[in-house]
């Protein structure tokens, strides 16, 4: 017999708002006899179901926002606000003893997966059973199976990212199941893998192609979202970290056997890229597509303007197209305020609406592109006039640079001609803020960010430790007044188009055959994404601006441009964070690096870029999978805890 009690149907705010209906916090339900005799009740279980999705836009939640070196705040925690969850895993905190974003069990904001899995079992098994919820015709019943089958996937392939091998758990088990039975054992990667994707196929066809009721039904699972989720997980089994990754061998289960395979199946990127295409041409039979921002505006504005918008449209525009998936409001009204700068006078007044504490690094500043769409250590351009080793001597902006740097202002070399996505991500000392209030190019609101002006640390709490501001991540729309302050919230996603774009361009490049030439899908699909951003093609831009104009002929060369290129368009987003994981570069990129920023305690132009380390990361091999809490392991002697932090 079935878990027939629920002691606490989880009230919470589901997906924290992303639609009138994913806003209904269930009532507590007694039994489950209680919860599925009605379509009323069973549309709340549904709720339930989908209200254990990780807060995307939370930073204290998402590790991927601040648990690498992209973001870096002045503190963890003081009076103003606490941070001390991913953020203390950047800072070498993580432990065995009370996890930091432990998805595992829930606690320090990570949420219970496996109670979502399980709420998701009790869901599937009741409304499977056609002699329950009478009134639910036939059509929406396997409407909703298929739904939160495709959610029990997604919860089981986050598990899988965070922890690698994990305990697949199917169906729940009978409260008379005996103690080893509820002993559950890690399963083998590829048996995670099949387990995931093998559930989103069954699923799949009895989905919505698109959301046809837009005021109720927004943010809930359609095909274009399963197939992504499907798409992300091969991915993620295709790359290093789970592709023959001998770096595991001896973690065994407990019948000896690698958790991992050993051998590198090149195969499994052609199974991803043809699970990205597939993924991608439903999105497009959907009418997603990427954003353009020169559909939605009225104004007439400069076009490197508008193409600085598109990236940071693409993720603040609520449900525009590029939307694959995204997931509520997501505390995105508190991120907001955590990356808001004071621009007015007044603004040092606001607080809790203008902290301006979200810190992209000097490290994220330099990795975008120069105005000629190549990474700034290869332009030929750059290197003539030397700017790029002069690039952290001050110059001055001139009439041409007035849409993004203040006429006149002084500002770094580093800051100057650089591509559109550049301008659209990062606010800087003497930076452009379009929006707020002014949407004419030629009345734009501007940073001033040394010690003592209205942007910079003019207080002991609240100002950005690096000098560097999250643009990207605040609607444009926003108005902080005097008096009071709109903050339009925005689902913040978990798949866009740019992003499977970007997938299906990676997965077919490693697909290639050494020594095969690279295939023009490859660069069609980058291409289409350097379009959008007002950029040349990538090999045109890199045999006209480079230093080494043969790189994109070669597969290896493709795979640092692609790589490249995820982390320029994705910046910010929580996506860096774990690619570095997957391609298991985090450890080279993250060990020992230094966090770096100008020196924000300077009034002085001369004495402000200056570059400050703020602080030293550590992260070794065992910090790529989660650990397991101690406790678990201790009442499970099945659970085998992640290698190094036994």
């Amino acid at each position: 017999m079935r878990i027939q009690k629920i002691f606490s149907i989880i009230a919470l705010s589901i997906l924290t708002g992303c639609t009138d209906f994913l806003d209904v916090v269930p009532d507590n339900i007694a039994t489950i006899e209680m919860a599925f005799n009605n379509r009323t009740n069973a549309e709340k279980y549904l709720a339930t179901c989908y209200s254990y999705i990780p807060l995307y836009g939370a930073q204290r939640d998402n590790p991927g926002l601040t648990s690498g070196n992209d973001i870096w705040f002045y503190t963890m925690e003081d009076a103003s606000f606490n941070n001390k969850w991913s953020f203390g895993i950047a800072n070498g905190l993580q432990n065995t003893s009370d996890p930091l974003n432990n998805y595992w069990d829930g606690g320090n904001g990570g949420k219970q997966l496996y109670r979502a899995i399980r709420d998701c079992n009790i869901f599937i098994e009741n409304v499977s059973d056609r002699t329950k919820v009478a009134d639910l015709d036939e059509t929406e019943r396997r409407r909703w199976i298929a739904e939160i089958k495709v959610m029990k996937a997604f919860y089981h392939y986050y598990l899988f990212q965070l922890y690698g091998p994990i305990p697949i758990v199917d169906v729940n088990l009978p409260i008379s199941a005996p103690e080893e039975e509820v002993r559950i054992k890690r399963d083998k990667i590829e048996t995670v893998v099949s387990y995931i994707v093998d559930l989103i196929n069954e699923a799949v066809t009895d989905l919505p192609l698109k959301i046809y009721n837009e005021a109720t039904e927004m943010g809930r699972i359609t095909q274009p979202a399963a197939l992504a989720i499907k798409a992300k997980t091969l991915l993620l089994a295709a790359s290093p970290l789970f592709n023959g990754n001998t770096d595991y061998a001896n973690f065994k289960d407990k019948n000896g056997e690698p958790f991992f395979p050993q051998t590198n199946d090149a195969n499994k990127w052609k199974i991803a890229s043809d699970a990205c295409k597939e993924a991608l041409d439903v999105a497009l039979k959907a009418g997603h597509d990427l954003y353009d921002f020169k559909e939605e505006t009225l104004e007439n504005l400069p076009e490197n303007l508008m193409y600085s918008m598109n990236v940071r449209q693409a993720v603040t525009e609520r449900f525009n197209k590029e939307l694959v998936w995204g997931c509520g409001k997501s505390y995105t009204y508190d991120l907001q305020c955590m990356c808001q700068p004071r621009i007015l006078l007044f603004h040092g007044e606001k607080q809790n609406t203008c902290k301006g504490a979200y810190s992209p690094t000097l490290d994220i500043a330099e990795m975008f592109y120069s105005n000629n769409g190549v990474p700034i250590e290869e332009d030929k351009e750059w290197a003539a006039n030397n700017s790029y080793n002069n690039r952290y001597e001050t110059a001055v902006a001139t009439a041409t640079d007035k849409y993004f740097i203040k006429e006149g202002y002084q500002t770094v070399k580093l800051h100057f001609n650089r591509e559109p996505r550049f301008y659209g991500t990062l606010g800087f000392d003497g930076s452009s803020w379009y929006g707020h209030g002014k949407e004419h190019a030629d009345d734009l609101y501007y940073l001033e960010a040394k010690k003592g002006q209205i942007t910079g640390q003019s207080q002991l709490a609240n100002y950005s430790v690096t000098g560097y501001y999250a643009k990207k991540l605040v609607y444009y729309k926003n108005i902080i007044s005097e008096s009071s302050a709109v903050i339009e919230e925005y689902p913040f996603p978990i798949v866009r188009m740019a992003d499977l774009y970007l997938m299906y361009a990676e997965a077919l490049n490693e697909a290639t055959d050494n020594g095969e030439f690279v295939p023009k899908e490859v660069y069609d699909n980058i291409d289409i994404i350097r379009k959008r951003s007002g950029l040349e093609g990538v090999v045109d831009s890199w045999s006209k601006y480079s230093v080494n104009p043969e790189k994109p002929s070669t597969k290896e060369g493709m795979r640092e441009i692609i790589r490249k290129e995820r982390q320029i368009e994705l910046a910010l987003e929580g996506s860096r964070f774990h690619d570095l994981r997957r391609w298991k570069l985090a450890r080279s990129v993250y060990n020992n690096a230094l966090v770096r920023g100008w020196s924000i305690d300077q009034e002085t132009t001369e004495d402000y870029y200056v570059i400050r380390n703020i602080a030293q990361m550590k992260y070794v091999q065992k910090d790529y999978l989660w650990p397991l809490k101690y406790d678990d392991i201790i009442n499970n002697p099945n659970l085998i805890q992640n290698p190094g932090w036994q």
